[in-house]
């Protein structure tokens, strides 16, 4: 996003933050799971305008996962779960996760420290 006030122009880094929460289908190993995610990442993922080029896969303790990744704009994020819902590469990986226990969140990014 860029803000002009007369000659000065600035340019704001808002960042997306997609965030997925949901628990595997009974009886599927992590391994199987993992190369999944993989393929996801390196055949869809990295290909998707607006891919911010950060993907972090989080396991809980009670079986939970969360997958966060991080999108240039809410536009390109919906972009490319519509993409993916259609994608060869995306479905072995969707046929894994249990779809009634999915929560989705997309947020802005308002402030972020290192």
């Amino acid at each position: 996003m860029e803000i002009v006030f007369g000659f000065l122009k600035i340019t704001l880094n808002i960042m997306i933050i997609e965030i997925t929460q949901f628990k595997l289908v009974d009886g599927v190993t992590e391994e199987s799971f993992l190369q999944d995610a993989e393929n996801v990442q390196k055949g869809f993922l990295e290909k998707q305008a607006g891919y911010a080029g950060t993907r972090q896969l989080l396991k809980g303790d009670g079986g939970e996962w969360v997958d966060i990744v991080h999108w240039e704009s809410l536009e390109d994020a919906q972009k490319a779960q519509e993409a993916a819902m259609g994608s060869e590469t995306c479905m072995p990986m969707f046929s894994k996760i249990d779809p009634n226990s999915i929560k989705m969140l997309h947020l802005e990014q308002i402030k972020s420290w290192k």
